[in-house]
C-alpha cells in the first residue's frame, strides 16, 4: 500500500470539492453575463453601453480563466493518480520478482 493510497480518500474529497468549486463559477460567471439586460432596463446612455461592454470584455474572459484553472486542478489530480498508481503497480512486480530470486536462494 503506497502512501498515496493511504491519501486517496483525501484527494477525492479535494476533487468533490474542487468540481463544486468549478460550478460555482459558472453560476456566478452566468450571473454576471445577465447584469448588463438587467441593468440597461434602467440605465440608460454611454455608461450603461461601456458597463455592458466592460462585462463581456473583461469580466466573462476573466470568469472563464477561472474556471479553466479550477479545471486544470482536477485534471492534473487526476494525472497525479494515474502516475502513482502506475508506479505502484510497477513497484509490487519488481518486488515480487525480487521475491522469486529469494525464494530460489
Amino acid at each position: 500500500m503506497s502512501l498515496f493510497q493511504f491519501l486517496r480518500p483525501d484527494v477525492g474529497n479535494i476533487m468533490s470539492g474542487i468540481t463544486q468549486q468549478k460550478g460555482v463559477s459558472d453560476q456566478v460567471m452566468q450571473t454576471l453575463k445577465s447584469y448588463p439586460a438587467i441593468v440597461k432596463q434602467t440605465w440608460i446612455g454611454g455608461d450603461a453601453d461601456e458597463f455592458e461592454a466592460d462585462v463581456v470584455r473583461k469580466i466573462v474572459p476573466a470568469c472563464l480563466e477561472l474556471i479553466a484553472a479550477i479545471a486544470g486542478c482536477n485534471l492534473n489530480l487526476t494525472k497525479a493518480t494515474e502516475i502513482v498508481d502506475k508506479a505502484d503497480q510497477a513497484a509490487q512486480g519488481i518486488a515480487n520478482q525480487l521475491g522469486d530470486v529469494f525464494s530460489k536462494i
